[in-house]
């Protein structure tokens, strides 16, 4: 008998490095009509949330636009740059990153990505 073993192509998967993070295809979906995001770091939690931002609620000015990251899409992924960004959460997880995965799931209730920063 067969063991199936399970696939990872529509697994959610983040990677950082020292000066971005870049979502896989799967987790680029979710931003696939955005060009800017927020981004939170839940302390307590070793969590990330990655929230789309769309252009409407840039244009009604209901984000600071110094909270606003871009967010720049590619052919089945999408990165966000950002050096500062990327220092504050290697000091959170208390390691250098370089290529580092971490799995995200979506967030329905609030419409965000969220990545788990527990190793």
């Amino acid at each position: 008998m067969y063991q199936w073993i399970k696939g990872n192509v529509y697994k959610l998967v983040v990677t950082m490095t020292d000066s971005s993070i870049t979502l896989n295809n799967s987790a680029a979906n979710y931003f696939s009509d955005v060009r800017w995001c927020l981004i939170g770091i839940d302390n307590d939690q070793y969590k990330l949330a990655i929230k789309p931002v769309s252009k409407a609620d840039v244009d009604l000015k209901l984000y600071s636009l110094e909270d606003l990251h871009k967010i720049s899409l590619g052919n089945g992924y999408a990165r966000i740059s950002n050096k500062s960004l990327m220092s504050s959460i290697a000091e959170l997880v208390n390691e250098p990153l370089s290529n580092s995965k971490f799995t995200a799931s979506w967030d329905e209730k609030n419409n965000m990505l969220v990545v788990n920063l527990a190793v």
